[in-house]
């Protein structure tokens, strides 16, 4: 929640969309996310009831395999922009 309101909160320190192009926050923060998904994937894999097996792979897979793409684009937009 801090991040959505960072620009707010420290308006000399723009996160996103950063004045100098630096996407470096936001990579940090989706890595963040993406390890969480992976964690959650750990902790449904570990439930005894096979439903939420189920739904733990599938969804966290997708998820985890969207927000590594979207983090490969947004580090191939931060390595162009850097000078």
């Amino acid at each position: 929640m801090l991040y959505f309101f960072a620009n707010w909160l420290f308006p000399q320190n723009s996160i996103f969309p950063s004045k100098i192009g630096d996407l470096t926050i936001p990579l940090w923060l989706f890595f963040a996310i993406d390890v969480g998904f992976i964690v959650a994937l750990i902790l449904g894999v570990r439930t005894k009831k096979p439903s939420v097996v189920w739904f733990s792979i599938i969804a966290n897979s997708i998820f985890f395999v969207l927000l590594s793409g979207l983090m490969f684009l947004l580090a191939i937009a931060n390595g162009i922009s850097e000078p």
